[in-house]
């Protein structure tokens, strides 16, 4: 190893602070690995939580590793473990947590740096058994599914647990890749896609989430988060965002007892008086008020990822308040009321514009807003009402900063827009140049335009099925990731890519109807009529039978 590399991971850990791995050596050794970089890894609660879930095991021992912050400068760019600077090839287990679909790449190239074939039927017994987790790949595993020994759909908790287990087993009696996999082919949540398994695989649902919500074990000045403590006050989402794939995917809709997550982070009061809450929408029933009164640590504060509307009350801007959280970010998605019907959000510019008059006295700086391009049903007035509305905003509040930010709408699995197609590069950047133009009229909007090109690929990894093989061996042998080379990709495999990224018909077979979330697809069906006729759908209530999951 580079000794410039050691120094940099020793300088990263040592200013760690929360769960330190104290164990000496486990039967089992596993490497999880965050196909990206370390700051945005250590604000993964799926990914750090795991972790520590699996040290938790008995027989195991579980390191991390990430991706190279500057891995763009290095060429030959490897992987070490945090902990004990060892190589991916010197682990039993290789398991990747991936979020996001263009880490697709990241995971071809680590295998490709350790010498480590591509394709699971190409590995024998010798090699580390390659496992994957996280959303991108439990929504839709069939794009990687040839290069996966063994996929985690759903939610690990548990599953890790029960992997563990078997892990050890295999190791006392001598079991061969092959064996273990018949071991394992009935739990609930596992995905074995080199074996005859009974399909579709259903999602693994951690039902026992209200008493143990996940909090983030570790926290660091180097996270994207800086030394803050993550906490996931809710699961799922209460509203039904057609566009959302965590909204429908991580149903049924479940929020904790505030006693537990406050028992939670008091061993981190002593350095900590962040806390950042990961919710999809803040419930009010949570009182968060009750909760910062009743907490352990009295100069304890509070940032949320995001707010929706229809949460905001008087408690909650006085905590925004009283936190000194100076951006706030909403996500209005679209320029007008009828195409946020469109997307089940009820909310009105004119709830938008009373939002930003009500942030006058309470501190906050900046107000982020999130939107998306392409979506169904959009048309030229909608995208005139984004400029239209950010004009309002910023005659509302003069002294407002405001970050613009867009994204391109990816029809993404298992939502009632996965039939939809999405929109090519000329009409994207046709909106994205109009937008540009008009915005740069208004004073102090930052704009963020996400490019096209990474959309486009993160759309056809998100939606593909194992004929993207061909894309993957090209990746593994070439020195690089580099534009060009998936530019060229692009040009040898044209028909292919763009066929994913086309509308389907109601009957059309789905390359992750592999996976069983529990939402009906005739209900996901109906949302999609519910959209084209404008309809809003009202926010989830628990233990209802119409989308099925809580059946």
């Amino acid at each position: 190893m580079n000794w410039n590399i050691k120094k940099e991971i020793i300088s990263l850990r040592e200013k760690e602070k929360g769960f330190k791995l104290t164990k000496k050596g486990g039967d089992i050794s596993i490497l999880l690995i965050y196909p990206n970089k370390y700051s945005v890894s250590l604000n993964n609660l799926g990914y750090i939580g795991i972790y520590e879930i699996f040290n938790r095991c008995k027989g195991v021992i579980c390191e991390r590793a990430y991706i190279p912050e500057d891995w763009k400068k290095r060429k030959d760019f490897r992987v070490y473990s945090i902990e004990s600077f060892k190589s991916p090839s010197e682990f039993d287990v290789l398991a990747f947590s991936v979020s996001f679909e263009l880490d697709f790449l990241n995971v071809i190239y680590i295998l490709k740096n350790e010498n480590i074939p591509l394709f699971s039927y190409e590995r024998d017994d010798s090699y580390p058994l390659i496992v994957g987790g996280g959303i991108a790949l439990s929504a839709n595993p069939e794009s990687l599914a040839d290069v996966f020994d063994i996929l985690f759909i759903g939610e690990g908790e548990e599953l890790v647990r029960e992997f563990s287990d078997f892990l050890i087993l295999k190791k006392e009696k001598g079991l061969t890749k092959r064996e273990f996999f018949e071991l394992l082919k009935d739990i609930e949540g596992i995905y074995i896609p080199s074996i005859d398994q009974k399909l579709p695989i259903k999602r693994r649902i951690y039902l026992n989430f209200e008493n143990d919500p996940m909090v983030s074990p570790i926290i660091s000045e180097n996270a994207v988060f800086s030394n803050m403590a993550l906490c996931e006050l809710v699961r799922g989402c209460r509203y039904q965002c057609r566009f959302c794939l965590a909204g429908y995917f991580y149903r049924p809709y479940r929020s904790s007892s505030m006693e537990i997550i406050n028992k939670k982070l008091r061993n981190f009061y002593d350095f900590m008086p962040r806390i950042g809450i990961i919710v999809p929408a803040v419930d009010p029933s949570l009182n968060l008020k009750d909760f910062v009164n009743n907490s352990d640590n009295e100069e304890l504060v509070f940032s949320f990822s995001s707010l929706r509307l229809e949460d905001i009350n008087q408690d909650l801007l006085d905590l925004i308040k009283r936190s000194g959280q100076k951006t706030v970010t909403i996500a209005p998605e679209a320029g007008t009321d009828r195409l946020r019907r469109v997307l089940n959000k009820g909310f009105t510019n004119e709830d938008i514009l009373n939002f930003v008059d009500k942030l006058k006295g309470y501190g906050v700086q900046t107000l982020k807003l999130y939107f998306m391009l392409g979506l169904p049903t959009e048309s030229g007035e909608d995208i005139e009402g984004i400029y239209s509305l950010i004009k309002e905003i910023r005659s509302l509040n003069p002294k407002l900063e405001i970050t613009a930010s867009f994204s391109t709408f990816i029809p993404k699995p298992h939502t009632p827009f996965q039939w939809e197609s999405m929109k090519d590069k000329d009409y994207i950047v046709e909106k994205q140049r109009f937008l540009l133009k008009k915005l740069r009229e208004i004073k102090k909007v930052k704009i963020e335009m996400e490019d096209y090109f990474w959309s486009f690929w993160q759309g056809v990894f998100s939606r593909g099925d194992r004929n993207l093989n061909t894309l993957w061996r090209e990746v593994y042998e070439n020195k690089e990731i580099s534009v060009k080379i998936l530019n060229k990709i692009l040009r040898n495999n044209k028909d292919l890519l763009l066929g994913y990224l086309k509308e389907k018909g109601r009957s059309d077979k789905l390359s992750w109807d592999v996976i069983d979330t529990g939402v009906k697809r005739d209900y996901l069906w109906r949302e999609r009529e519910r959209a084209y006729e404008g309809k809003l759908t009202m926010a989830c209530s628990k233990n209802c039978k119409v989308c099925g999951v809580c059946i």
